[in-house]
């Protein structure tokens, strides 16, 4: 039973963490606008701008920095961009029929390819395709693209005429036929951007992972979370281990995780205001939470580094070990937090039900005993 109690309180510990880590990567993905440069690389990805044939590295990067120049200069993007201290804030998600309207800016100010364009029954063959889909080889999405450009600019309605009102009544035909294939142009791009913004997410994520780590090391010394010294710690603080445990348990009854973690969908497109939610988290998260994990159990610099060596034992002339050990036990509470707070919630749950299933009658009511003088 003691050795499950030291494992709960090292996986609350974790959870803890985790949860600060990911708040602060937040902060600072919100900051830097990492999820508006992942959008603006799936752009760059949907219309295949990185593939162009005959150009070498150099040459394609400098093609698709001048495209994400393109891209943040339209009327479209700026509409939905923002400044926050003095930097550029790139939107962080285009609806599909945004994305639309932006590149069909960019077409319509674009050389035209001296192919011609993809035809369409109702749609005139002109103007001519833009040169920034010639090197497309999703022919498909190709055409939806330069039909949606023709579409919004012009409609085919020549008939042939034999009277005022069969002419008024083939054009509407006509109109209607050509609207049709627009929508249905629409209709296959956004499942195509769909499919490009999927494959985004999982951009962000490797992304965040990276993040995570560096963000869980920079915590885990900030904080000298050693994972051997706070499993020493549990292991020979019994009553700082029970108030943990209670910590714990009153933790996962409220579902606080709640409190710390937000659908994707409500987030505030807004840089200031997202960040101002963001600081707040972080602030609740220390003085709520994390400051109430009893100072014995190995979280804070209670003691230096060399006050620590003396403390350990250690023989002399091994400060080298001891050290490379400090660092690693930091290395795994920075892999630890990386797992993030979800993986870490399910788990103290796990493990709190299993102790509780164990709990001998004696003992519970001896615990609640102890809380209650408390």
């Amino acid at each position: 039973m003691e050795t499950l109690e030291i494992v709960i309180g090292l996986i609350f510990i974790f959870l803890l963490l985790s949860l600060l880590a990911t708040t602060v990567q937040e902060l600072l993905a919100s900051a830097t606008s990492l999820r508006g440069k992942i959008l603006l690389k799936a752009i760059v990805k949907l219309l295949e701008l990185d593939n162009a044939e005959g150009l070498d590295r150099a040459a394609k990067s400098e093609l698709v920095k001048g495209f994400k120049k393109q891209v943040k200069n339209s009327k479209v993007y700026q509409k939905y961009s923002g400044k926050f201290l003095f930097v550029e804030q790139l939107p962080s998600y285009l609806t599909a029929d945004q994305v639309t309207a932006l590149i069909t800016e960019l077409m319509e100010n674009d050389t035209p390819a001296e192919a011609d364009a993809p035809t369409a029954r109702g749609l005139s063959a002109e103007p001519a395709q833009p040169a920034m889909l010639s090197n497309m080889k999703q022919r498909d999405l190709q055409r939806n693209l330069s039909v949606i450009m023709q579409g919004g600019k012009k409609m085919d309605t020549t008939v042939r005429s034999r009277g005022i009102f069969e002419v008024v009544e083939e054009s509407e035909e006509a109109l209607k036929k050509a609207e049709e294939v627009v929508d249905k142009a629409k209709l296959a791009f956004k499942k195509q951007y769909d499919e490009i913004m999927q494959r985004a997410t999982g951009w962000y994520k490797r992304s965040i992972q990276t993040w995570l780590i560096l963000v869980g090391l920079t915590i885990a010394i900030c904080f000298d979370a050693d994972t051997f010294k706070i499993w020493h710690n549990l292991t020979y603080n019994p009553e700082s281990r029970q108030e943990l445990l209670q910590l714990a348990q009153q933790f996962t009854d409220d579902n606080r995780i709640n409190v710390y973690t937000t659908n994707p969908d409500s987030i505030p497109q807004d840089t200031l205001e997202n960040i101002s939610r963001l600081r707040t988290m972080v602030d609740s998260l220390l003085y709520n939470e994390i400051q109430k994990v009893p100072s014995p159990l190995g979280l804070g610099w209670d003691a230096s580094l060399a006050e620590q060596y003396q403390s350990s034992g250690w023989k002399p002339g091994s400060s080298w070990l001891f050290y490379l050990k400090k660092f690693f036990g930091w290395t795994v509470t920075a892999l630890a937090v990386s797992l993030g707070a979800p993986f870490w919630f399910d788990m103290l749950q796990k493990v709190i039900q299993i102790r509780n299933a164990g709990v001998r009658p004696q003992d519970a009511e001896k615990q609640q005993a102890q809380a209650a003088s408390k």
